[in-house]
């Protein structure tokens, strides 16, 4: 057990098993908390078989505040943290992403596709910013891309033939653009984040059930299609935790038969184990809804 440091009325308690109380330590205090802190990141980092702990998972591993860590290694006090424990930083210390490259990105997903872009077009192109990144950062929402691309990039003729693309179609989009529901709906998931990693699938369902139920009407596993979450009567969601290659096969049919039943779906998978089969089916999940003309998405949590 670490010791407790003497403080000259009392003592701080500096262990992990019990809240912090931080009031201006001296040096020698600092150092010795400073080392504490960084004694219980390697402990937690080995209970997580040598994963990167998350800041949220660190607090409440330590069951303190981020004023705590604050206060001993000052701003962005948990990079410095991962830093002096020999780990790069999870939150990413880079100049922010241009718009100019942004629109770049966009345009190159139009010339791939041959088609206007969907928001898993650009997860599986792995292009900074995240969705979240792009809305809480540059206020640019997905459904205003092809906008502001046109705004900016009409004059530029090395997009010639990206502006071909658009034009063909644009027809189509207005027949097939997502309503703003739908789109609200993918933009509340994405902003998602669950509360700590779940043992069961149950409990992701319970969790994002309570946080969507703030916004929107939610059933369970009701009509015809039998969905986890449907909301608003017409807006069914899968929730998966860690699906197998069998259990993605039975999502991609799922995902099928609610489109054909609502006109559109959305699957949430949390906690995967294997990237490499998140990517391959989120590629055939796109080529497959593309070819059918169906509204969907796949949300990885």
């Amino acid at each position: 057990m670490i010791s407790k440091i003497k403080k000259a009325k009392g003592e701080i308690n500096t262990t992990c098993t019990n809240n912090y109380i931080i009031r201006k330590p001296t040096t020698d205090q600092n150092m010795d908390i400073r080392e504490t802190f960084i004694d219980q990141y390697q402990k937690l980092k080995e209970l997580k078989s040598g994963k990167k702990p998350l800041k949220k998972e660190f607090l409440q591993f330590c069951k303190i505040s981020e004023l705590n860590l604050t206060k001993v290694f000052g701003k962005d006090a948990y990079s410095k943290l991962q830093q002096e424990c020999g780990d790069k930083p999870n939150k990413l210390q880079m100049e922010r992403t241009s718009i100019t490259k942004i629109l770049d990105q966009y345009g190159q997903l139009v010339r791939k596709h041959q088609r206007l872009p969907v928001t898993s077009d650009w997860i599986q192109a792995d292009f900074y910013p995240r969705l979240d990144g792009l809305r809480k950062v540059h206020n640019l929402k997905w459904p205003d891309m092809l906008t502001t691309f046109v705004q900016k990039y009409s004059n530029k003729v090395e997009w010639k033939d990206v502006f071909e693309i658009v034009t063909r179609n644009k027809s189509s989009l207005t027949s097939t653009k997502p309503n703003k529901t739908f789109i609200d709906i993918v933009e509340k998931l994405n902003s998602w984040t669950p509360d700590r990693k779940r043992i069961i699938e149950e409990g992701y369902k319970i969790e994002l059930r309570n946080y969507l139920d703030k916004h929107f009407n939610i059933e369970e596993e009701v009509g015809e299609t039998n969905p986890d979450l449907l909301i608003n009567k017409k807006y069914p969601i899968e929730v998966k935790k860690d699906p197998s290659q069998s259990e993605y096969d039975r999502l991609l049919g799922q995902m099928i038969r609610h489109n054909k039943l609502y006109g559109s779906a959305i699957a949430v998978v949390t906690s995967i184990s294997s990237e490499d089969r998140f990517r391959k089916f989120q590629k055939l999940f796109i080529e497959v809804h593309t070819k059918l003309g169906m509204t969907a998405e796949l949300i990885n949590k």
